[in-house]
């Protein structure tokens, strides 16, 4: 009748025992607890000390020489998709368990482990949702890989996959289930301090990652993560999460300095979709680099940031670009606060060098009281007497210590101004290799440019924050490009079930006045939802081409016919149900071109083309040509870390893969691409890829490789990487902060003739022309569809909006449609709420929602500024109200919303008002 203690590593139970059956039912629980807690350590792992071993990893006809020797697994890997398969387990998941893999590779790669708790679906259970990703370093020298899979939603782990990469030799000593739980009891402790020796987290095998003990949080009051560190190095700090209902690991991004100061950083939880009850550990990726030192001192879970205030000069320099000697120049900064603590007294001090005069702002300047994510924007007029680089800086004082930032001014040597009243005629330079560049349409709302105006103002368009849809803006641009060696556009071109968007800058095109100077060409970002291609709709796209695209004096014909691209070969052959039915729908196409007159149709894979079998695919199917839209080379496998590559290396990589793709294409004939970089932060904040140090020089030395590549291969055209994607970071367009240097590059390496007469390159200020940005818009809290659309545009994936009894119409095109509308940086704290009346009709399945995004101004539209409600499925009005305030990223000045009414696929879309409410 007295307590008991009974005690298993760190685990306790208080057993009181009265009766007879009372002890029975104890004793087969303990017995159930035993067995659990010994599956649980019972983890498995394979060491290739036997043939067992290599029984339990299946490889695919993609890996060859598969040995066991000397306690390793020796194999190479031979094309494109080689994996060893891992079967029959029976694993009991945990949230603290991670894989240890030690393995060595004489090439750098990027490997990913599959793991799967069912054997059902089209690929044995695995998906891309159940998967982690690695990189392998290479050089022969051995490695440990850790993943921490936070599996724990699947119960029980039968399947594992290990896919690695083409062309490189592997040994793995062993691969092993781990768990760094040690048993112990999950708690609730929200402060972590790392001093005096002590190490509260485990440092898993490659001391990259570093994990707490077991936890069972509540997220809702933790609203934020406070980590206190001192890094030599600049780099990406990841903080990790798992919480029990969420599959795959958690995380956020943050950039550490590496100025060696011990600092506070504050990353906003709360409004992340997964992070939410219950939080079972929290993790920490150090940043990669061998001569990188990290202290880290504390981290905290709180419910508000914390440290001193923190200021930052986010940007720095000209607003806008090819400023000249003599003239005005608008200069601009924009300073964030990073910090808990509020800054106040703060003092801007503008130092600027003899020569250069201040026309307008003063060189002092009292800085406004900026709490936690408030900006600043500073502006002053300057005018330089000589052309030329000069230098300037700008102090922040008040603070403990002050805060530099210093920028270089290119003066361009000074030219009259001489007004006309239209951009003139075009010179067109030619080049030995006839030069293409995709053209993304996307710029046609003054919402779209918001996130470049407020996160990247540097890449502010020479025309502006211009309109596409603006026939003027279309022949600058013709201008621009047949002045410096390129030839033509492949326009991004939007079609799904018959419903059009993005359609704009090729109705400007065709009013343009210099319009036959530039050929174009249709490149089909097919990336429709599956079920979205059918034989009868393949007809109507065909004559869509045919009859208003083909006509086009200046359309671009390959092998003497109009060229098509086409983005994803492969979702027309699921959609088709076979490469038979898209062999008979593109024969079908050639003949509708040849009764139309022409001589058929070219059509050129985007993708699908990364091993012999897919170039077979393709060229049964009747394509003659490949290329991508982005080649980044190998360096990926060269990178430091995974979300930052170096530009350098793509420059260094690109030549060897143009080679290795025209090999593999054999007779489908490949063009190769330049890229012009990625840096998607505008769109997708601190976890964008970024791809960092482009520079013109160094995107002349690839296009010096591309022209002798190109010459050497005998290939008709070369592709440059997106002019224009000014959010996902690939542009080339002149803008702020090149001006014209990377459009110069490429006359230089391809153009033809003498320099001296080539034409001088000229910005619509140099003829009083412009600007060309959206005009000034008012500030709109509510929208009635009375008359037009107002503020909202099509984002992606509706039909054309259209307004009719006091209401706007569209349909939707795929499960994702989105509109999108301006705000001109209204305050949040003025509005708390937002009411959308709107009706659906369609099928609509029970768990659909609608969703409300947001951008702050500094930050983009993601998941965490979001907040969404479920349908209505009755194909009635009815109001919904997004309680705005409920998100405290609901928070600064607001500069655009983006609605996404439901996600479902062909449904009529009805709204009747949207409006933000106090």
């Amino acid at each position: 009748d007295q307590p008991a203690l009974w005690y298993h590593r760190h685990i306790n139970i208080p057993l009181r025992f009265q009766t007879k059956e009372n002890i029975m039912n104890i004793l087969v629980a303990l017995l159930v607890l035993v067995s659990s807690l010994s599956a649980g350590c019972t983890l498995p792992e394979w060491n290739f000390e036997s043939e067992k071993d290599l029984k339990a990893w299946i490889p695919n006809e993609q890996v060859d020489q598969l040995q066991v020797a000397d306690g390793t697994l020796s194999f190479r890997t031979t094309s494109w998709d080689p994996f060893l398969m891992c079967e029959g387990q029976s694993i009991t998941a945990s949230p603290w368990q991670y894989i240890h893999i030690r393995l060595k590779a004489d090439h750098p790669g990027m490997g990913d482990l599959f793991w799967t708790g069912t054997t059902d679906g089209p690929y044995g259970g695995l998906s891309e949702e159940k998967k982690s990703r690695f990189r392998v370093q290479g050089g022969n020298e051995w490695e440990d890989i850790v993943v921490a899979p936070f599996w724990q939603t699947e119960g029980t782990i039968h399947k594992l996959r290990l896919d690695l990469y083409e062309g490189s030799h592997f040994e793995i000593d062993f691969i092993k289930i781990c768990d760094w739980s040690s048993g112990a009891t999950p708690s609730s402790e929200t402060t972590w301090t790392f001093s005096h020796g002590k190490a509260p987290w485990t440092v898993l095998p490659g001391e990259q990652l570093l994990f707490s003990p077991p936890l069972e949080l509540d997220a809702a009051q933790l609203t934020w993560a406070v980590i206190r560190l001192r890094s030599s190095r600049t780099g990406i700090l990841g903080l990790l999460w798992g919480c029990g209902g969420e599959r795959g690991l958690q995380s956020q991004d943050i950039e550490v300095k590496g100025d060696g100061r011990m600092r506070t950083y504050n990353l906003l939880l709360a409004g992340i979709p997964s992070w939410r009850k219950p939080v079972n550990a929290l993790g920490l990726r150090l940043p990669e680099g061998k001569d990188n030192s990290i202290e880290i001192e504390s981290v905290t879970l709180s419910s508000e940031p914390a440290g001193p205030p923190d200021l930052e000069v986010r940007s720095f320099g000209f607003e806008n670009g090819v400023n000249r000697q003599n003239r005005e120049a608008s200069l601009m900064a924009r300073i964030s606060n990073l910090g808990g603590g509020s800054a106040h007294g703060c003092r801007l001090e503008l130092q600027i060098p003899p020569g250069i005069t201040l026309k307008k702002g003063s060189q002092v300047t009292e800085l406004q009281s900026l709490r936690y994510g408030d900006i600043a924007v500073a502006t002053w007029t300057v005018v330089s007497e000589q052309a030329g680089d000069r230098d300037v800086s700008l102090k922040i004082t008040g603070l403990e210590e002050p805060v530099l930032a210093q920028t270089t001014l290119r003066f361009y040597p000074e030219r009259t101004v001489t007004p006309l009243p239209y951009p003139p005629p075009p010179q067109p330079v030619s080049g030995e290799v006839d030069v293409c560049m995709y053209y993304f349409p996307g710029w046609d709302s003054p919402a779209k440019w918001d996130c470049i105006r407020t996160v990247a103002p540097i890449r502010k368009p020479l025309l502006g924050y211009y309109d596409e849809g603006k026939p003027e803006c279309v022949d600058w641009q013709i201008k621009w490009a047949v002045e410096n060696g390129i030839q033509c556009f492949l326009v991004d071109w939007y079609w799904c079930r018959g419903q059009q968007i993005l359609n704009h800058w090729f109705d400007a095109y065709r009013e343009a006045r210099y319009r036959d100077f530039l050929k174009v060409a249709i490149m089909w970002a097919n990336h429709n939802p599956p079920g979205s291609h059918d034989r009868e709709d393949w007809r109507k796209v065909t004559r869509e081409w045919i009859e208003k695209y083909f006509p086009l004096k200046s359309y671009c014909q390959v092998d003497g016919k109009p060229a098509v691209f086409i983005w994803a070969p492969d979702l027309i052959r699921n959609d088709f149900g076979g490469s038979a039915e898209v062999t008979a729908a593109l024969q079908e196409s050639q003949q509708m071109a040849r009764d139309a007159g022409y001589k058929g149709i070219t059509f050129i894979a985007m993708g699908n083309h990364e091993s012999e079998n897919q170039v077979q695919t393709l060229l049964d199917e009747g394509y003659t040509g490949a290329t991508n839209y982005h080649e980044w080379g190998t360096a990926a496998e060269a990178a430091m870390n995974m979300k930052r590559y170096r530009f350098e290396d793509v420059v260094a990589s690109e030549p060897g893969t143009w080679a290795r793709r025209d090999r593999m294409c054999g007779s489908l004939t490949y063009y190769p691409v330049v890229d012009t970089g990625w840096d998607s932060r505008p769109w997708h904040g601190d976890k964008s890829l970024v791809i960092e140090g482009r520079t013109p020089e160094l995107f002349e030395k690839l296009l010096t490789a591309a022209r002798d590549y190109a010459i050497s291969a005998k290939k008709p055209f070369i592709v440059l990487g997106p002019a224009n994607e000014w959010g996902e970071g690939s542009y080339i367009e002149p803008a702020t902060e090149y001006g014209f240097e990377m459009y110069e590059k490429i006359r230089a390496v391809f153009g033809k003739g003498d320099p001296s007469g080539w034409p001088e390159n000229l910005s619509p200020a140099d003829l009083g022309l412009g600007p060309y940005d959206f005009p000034p818009q008012p500030l709109v809290s509510s929208w009635d569809f009375d008359r037009e659309p107002g503020d909202w545009r099509t984002m992606m994936n509706t039909g054309p909006l259209k307004t009719a009894d006091g209401a706007l119409h569209f349909r939707t095109s795929s499960k994702d449609p989105a509109l999108m509308a301006g705000l001109n940086g209204i305050k949040a704290e003025d509005y708390s709420k937002l009411s959308l009346r709107m009706k659906i009709t369609g099928q609509i399945k029970d768990y659909s929602h609608c969703q409300v995004f947001w951008s702050t101004e500094g930050s983009s539209i993601s998941e965490a500024t979001s907040l969404s409600l479920p349908l209505q499925r009755d194909g009635e009005m009815h109001e919904y109200v997004f309680d705005l305030s409920s998100n405290p990223r609901w928070r600064g000045r607001i500069a655009a919303l983006r609605l996404d009414p439901c996600d479902e696929a062909d449904v009529e879309v009805v709204i009747d008002s949207i409006a933000l409410r106090k």
